[in-house]
């Protein structure tokens, strides 16, 4: 089987992306069943430093995606006839017609088709609707549609009415904790406990519950400090700002370090050193830090939104999202436990993280693409 993957993108890619591509790539290049594989994606995301480079994988750049056009570019089509797959390999909400080929298209953000909003402003808005109706073209014409938990497959179904016969659930895989892990260099409260938050910083990731529990835990641990990783996008810039107002409103700007965009090696030493780790998203069709959580052994406090039980299981607390009293509560109860108390969930956390297998996940994306070309 010759297998094209199309990373139709607006011209890069989220942290998750990337780190699906790294890890994918070299087990289907690796498997017995795909015969080569053509990776084409935008300039800006086609870079050779991070790409693994295999002979049976071949790289060649692609247009940016641009909305209504559902036509590889002039060059793309070129690669494409050049290269002559047996299936095209969608990793994103996006759909392209070549030649009638089965197209596998995989759901990554649910935002657009549940209406999350995501940013403000007029760009923004237009924005997500062009995204939904990318996301609905997407979802109409694929062979098949892989998406990476059991409750987006549920929500296609019921809510978006996608035929259960074209959805596969499959769950990403784990990366071992970063072994080289140091201090982010600006890191202003060392030998101090602290909570742990990473993640984009968008209107649904909820961190508004953590500052709003910070005053309450303080109270209770007055040493207690929060640190956020993660940075904001122009769009999501008026967010921060009301993230930040808040703060200085309860008192506690003091005590949270918004550590912005910073190395695996620095989250994965905030992963290790922390005393609680807290979701707070009110929407997720995965979560990669959850994963980073579990495989770092945190002590974890989460939303119950969608699908992070899914993922947590029994390693986390769980709190209704927007309630912050509950919140309060759940990281008292986490950060009130014994050393061998968090010995014990920590353990436990990585445990569950051992489920997730990316050798497993590429097994399982191998059979939907061979059903999909057996079935055209």
């Amino acid at each position: 089987m010759k297998l094209a993957i199309l990373n139709l993108t607006g011209g890069g890619a989220s942290g998750g992306h990337r780190k699906y591509l790294l890890n994918m790539l070299p087990r289907l290049a690796a498997s017995a069943e795909i015969e080569a594989v053509l990776c084409a994606a935008p300039t800006a995301l086609l870079a050779g430093d991070w790409l693994p480079l295999m002979h049976k994988i071949s790289y060649v750049p692609c247009g940016p995606f641009r909305p209504l056009r559902h036509s590889p570019d002039t060059g793309l089509a070129a690669a494409l006839e050049a290269f002559k797959p047996d299936v095209l390999f969608i990793p994103i909400e996006r759909y392209v017609n070549y030649k009638g080929l089965p197209v596998v298209v995989m759901l990554q953000n649910m935002a657009p088709l549940t209406g999350t909003k995501t940013g403000s402003g007029l760009k923004e808005r237009l924005i997500s609707v062009a995204r939904k109706y990318e996301t609905e073209v997407a979802l109409k014409n694929a062979s098949a549609v892989i998406v990476p938990t059991t409750c987006v497959k549920q929500y296609l179904a019921e809510q978006a009415a996608v035929p259960e016969s074209k959805l596969a659930a499959i769950h990403y895989g784990c990366n071992a904790a970063v072994a080289a892990a140091r201090a982010p260099a600006a890191f202003p409260f060392a030998g101090r406990s602290f909570i742990f938050t990473a993640g984009s910083l968008e209107a649904y990731r909820g961190i508004e519950d953590l500052v709003r529990a910070l005053p309450s835990l303080k109270e209770k641990f007055p040493g207690i400090k929060l640190a956020v990783a993660g940075g904001a996008r122009p769009a999501t810039m008026g967010y921060f700002e009301e993230l930040k107002t808040l703060a200085s409103g309860l008192g506690v700007s003091g005590d949270i370090a918004w550590l912005g965009n910073i190395p695996e090696d620095e989250l994965s030493w905030c992963y290790a050193n922390s005393s609680a780790f807290v979701i707070t998203s009110r929407l997720e069709s995965f979560c990669f830090v959850a994963l980073e959580a579990l495989a770092h052994g945190c002590n974890i406090v989460s939303t119950d939104s969608p699908c992070l039980p899914e993922i947590l299981g029994g390693a986390a607390l769980y709190y209704k999202a927007g309630d912050d009293r509950a919140l309060s509560t759940a990281l008292s109860s986490v950060l009130s436990r014994t050393a061998p108390e968090r010995q014990v969930t920590s353990t436990a956390a990585a445990s569950r993280a051992a489920d997730f297998s990316w050798d497993k996940a590429a097994a399982a994306t191998i059979d939907v693409l061979k059903k999909a070309v057996s079935a055209a």
